[in-house]
């Protein structure tokens, strides 16, 4: 239960930072991927995180309620952590990326391989804490058939 907290407190204070963003001019990251070329403004990223993190929360509470074993609450705190760490380094690559260029003149190839790399770190911790939710579930799942 007290991952679904976490989640929700993180979703409400990214929907905070979502309103505050939404303040701000529009900016947007420009993503060219396979001959297509993406633009995503800043505010609906800050809101798809937000989303992702309700849904966490909604996971975790819902397991809490309906199923009879609860969810390892340190693989939840893991997920939580790895989510967190995920979601920082993809906010910090995506504001960097923003003020690199600053002036319209690239900041040079070093700043690039660092954001490429935070970036990259940050979707992986993402990705590791998502793994983690599924080894909780499966955990949980084949204790729960054990002890029938």
């Amino acid at each position: 239960m007290l991952s679904a907290k976490l989640f929700a407190t993180l979703a409400i204070m990214q929907v905070a930072l979502a309103l505050l963003e939404s303040k701000t001019p529009s900016k947007s990251i420009d993503v060219y991927f396979h001959a297509t070329y993406f633009v995503i403004g800043h505010v609906h990223l800050i809101g798809l995180t937000a989303r992702t993190s309700a849904c966490f929360a909604l996971i975790y509470f819902a397991a809490s309620r309906w199923v009879l074993r609860p969810l390892n609450n340190s693989l939840g705190i893991t997920h939580v952590v790895l989510a967190l760490a995920g979601f920082i380094l993809l906010f910090v690559a995506v504001y960097w990326k923003r003020d690199v260029t600053a002036g319209g003149e690239p900041a040079g190839p070093a700043v690039n391989h660092w954001h490429f790399l935070a970036l990259l770190v940050g979707v992986f911790c993402f990705l590791l804490g998502c793994l983690t939710l599924a080894v909780n579930c499966t955990w949980t799942a084949i204790a729960a058939l054990r002890s029938r």
